[in-house]
């Protein structure tokens, strides 16, 4: 009786063996990315240059063995050099819109897509399910400048501020816009 039982189990083993070896080969892919880099510069007023750079990667899923394309993901992220050198914005995925200068600080406007779990409470299953939604902000921030000698030592960062700071300053200072290729968009007043 336990040959037969320990054939069993072996007979078993070897066909989940199989089982996950075949789903691995079928499911298993291959990642293949691709980036670009563009570039833009622009002249602003008052002998500031303002070069702001998108970088785009495309991610292609596709099947090892089958050779099906599963899907392919898109992602950007900006960076802006103000005065190369000078001033530096690393936004992320975030998209940059516009920029003020103002009693020599600058001030940015950008959207951004951020990921917001709602949750619901299942009062029959007696648990609590949660779900994703994609919404895209507005965000402000100003720079903040706390180097010294010649800018080498000492730090510079940005730091963010309401809407209504950003529009108290605006209406005292000029606004210019920042090359981008709107791929994140809400209506906003400020876009006029």
């Amino acid at each position: 009786m336990q040959i037969k039982s320990m054939g069993n189990t072996f007979v078993s083993r070897i066909i989940i063996g199989v089982a996950i070896l075949s789903t691995s080969f079928i499911g298993s892919c291959s990642y293949d990315t691709v980036e670009t880099t563009d570039k833009t510069s622009i002249a602003l007023p008052g002998d500031r240059f303002l070069v702001v750079e998108k970088t785009n990667k495309e991610t292609t899923a596709t099947g090892l063995f089958t050779k099906h394309n599963y899907g392919t993901t898109h992602r950007f992220s900006y960076t802006f050099a103000l005065n190369p050198g000078k001033i530096k914005w690393n936004g992320g995925s975030g998209e940059p819109k516009h920029i003020i200068f103002c009693n020599d600080t600058t001030y940015i406007r950008y959207l951004k897509k951020k990921s917001i779990r709602t949750e619901v409470f299942d009062s029959i299953s007696n648990t609590t399910i949660g779900n994703y939604h994609d919404e895209i902000q507005e965000s402000f921030e100003k720079h903040i400048d706390k180097r010294y000698f010649f800018k080498l030592l000492g730090d510079d960062y940005w730091i963010e501020v309401s809407d209504e700071q950003y529009n108290a300053v605006k209406n005292s200072c000029e606004e210019y816009r920042i090359p981008n290729d709107n791929e994140l968009s809400i209506f906003s007043p400020l876009d006029q």
